[in-house]
């Protein structure tokens, strides 16, 4: 019975994520051909509040293409049959206050990697406030709650890289408030070197994974918060 739920679980978490596989890969083709014709003419288009070149859109568009594909491929290896100890999702879903706005606060040095996911959080009718370095989202943290923290795990700040900026943050983050989520969003190579630490400090997930990101903040219960 455990093993059923889990797996209706993940299937849950990723049911709209196949969804927009098939819009994407349905489009696709008609997008593709419109993002050629762009190029040439140098055009930019704003997502998520950032301005981005035709081939920065269509990389990102790539990427989440990806991205859905492998958790899809994933979860079918995750269903076929296995050892009775196999589990079934790695992370839980963050379990968001009720007494938070429906809000996040992400923090990482390069906004327009992630303006997809940012445009989606807002059509979700969830806002977002972003700040580019560690010492400007520590301040908008003081200035209002949050529903979660996202953060990436490398940035340039005070003219330097920090590759444990998230790790900064996380802890700052946690001297102030032991309880709002935290989520850590960053490169597989980051997630191997420091899961371990992050999770040590509090942090409620750390992934690479943009469908696996959306599964970790429950945006149901962030609309209902």
């Amino acid at each position: 019975m455990d093993a059923f739920v889990k797996i209706v679980q993940a299937l849950s978490t990723l049911l709209w994520p196949l969804i927009v596989i098939a819009v994407i890969i349905l489009f696709r083709p008609a997008v593709s051909a419109l993002i050629e014709s762009a190029k040439s003419r140098k055009f930019t288009i704003k997502i998520g509040g950032q301005e981005l070149s035709m081939d920065e859109a269509d990389e990102q568009q790539r990427s989440l293409i990806a991205d859905l594909q492998a958790q899809f491929a994933d979860l079918r290896k995750r269903l076929e049959p296995a050892e009775p100890q196999q589990e079934v999702g790695a992370h839980p879903q963050v379990q968001l206050s009720t007494d938070s706005a429906s809000s996040v606060l992400w923090v990482d040095d390069e906004p327009k990697n992630n303006a997809y996911f940012i445009e989606a959080l807002e059509r979700a009718g969830v806002r977002v406030d972003l700040a580019r370095n560690t010492a400007q989202g520590l301040s908008m943290f003081g200035r209002r709650r949050y529903s979660v923290v996202i953060s990436d795990m490398g940035r340039r700040e005070d003219g330097k890289e920090n590759f444990t900026a998230g790790l900064d943050l996380l802890k700052a983050v946690r001297e102030r408030d032991k309880r709002v989520p935290f989520i850590i969003f960053c490169s597989t190579r980051g997630v191997a070197a420091h899961a371990k630490e992050a999770y040590q400090l509090g942090a409620n997930g750390i992934t690479s994974s943009a469908s696996e990101l959306y599964g970790l903040l429950n945006l149901e219960e962030m609309r209902n918060g």
